[in-house]
């Protein structure tokens, strides 16, 4: 079973239960590819992978073809990170992104989901953010944002090293949510069915 998804949903929600599976299918192979989300589905599309583990950020929230099933999984709220020493703003997220918008601004690399997200929250506020800079890793993003090189969406309970802090972002709320995607028509595998069903008690 192939399976593709982003570096924290593997690690929240596929390696704990890839004991279970190893015990309960030892026969079952299981091959587990970190990617981001459009790439992932790029490779369901492509059959080359059989569940994509993806994400995206309300209020840009993704729409999915008809030619795959998507299932919900969690939701984590996210924040924008920013120094340490910036007060945290009063108001709601508009209010809050507002603030940044002569700031630049530093999102993912290889997806565009929070990019979306901040220019949507932004055009409430009546400016297009200036993005400046990409990381895929939220330990890079931090490191630049101590360096003064912009501010970025990290998650709102997350680890956050010296120097940055996340400023929460309400109303409207920004929330990852996690899907588990597979092709249409291919929930009735015996193996598929039995990581689905897991993931779902996981999340109850």
């Amino acid at each position: 079973m192939r399976i593709a998804g982003f570096a924290s949903a593997i690690r929240r929600s596929l390696i704990p239960l890839l004991p279970e599976l190893r015990r309960t299918r030892p026969r079952l192979r299981v091959v587990v590819a970190e990617h981001e989300p459009e790439e992932a589905l790029t490779l369901i599309a492509q059959d080359r992978v059989d569940l994509a583990v993806v994400y995206d950020f309300p209020p840009a929230m993704r729409v999915f073809d008809d030619r795959v099933e998507a299932t919900p999984l969690w939701t984590a709220r996210w924040g924008l990170g920013v120094p340490a020493a910036d007060p945290a703003p009063a108001g709601d997220a508009v209010a809050t992104i507002a603030r940044y918008r002569d700031h630049e601004w530093i999102v993912n690399s290889r997806n565009d989901a929070d990019e979306l997200a901040v220019a949507t929250v932004a055009a409430l506020s009546g400016f297009t953010p200036t993005v400046r800079h990409r990381s895929d890793s939220l330990e890079l993003l931090q490191d630049m944002i101590v360096a003064g090189l912009g501010v970025g969406l990290l998650p709102q309970d997350g680890p956050t090293r010296d120097g940055v802090r996340v400023l929460p972002l309400r109303g409207p709320d920004v929330l990852l949510r996690a899907h588990a995607v597979v092709g249409r028509g291919r929930t009735e595998w015996p193996p598929l069915a039995l990581l689905l069903r897991l993931l779902r008690d996981q999340t109850r």
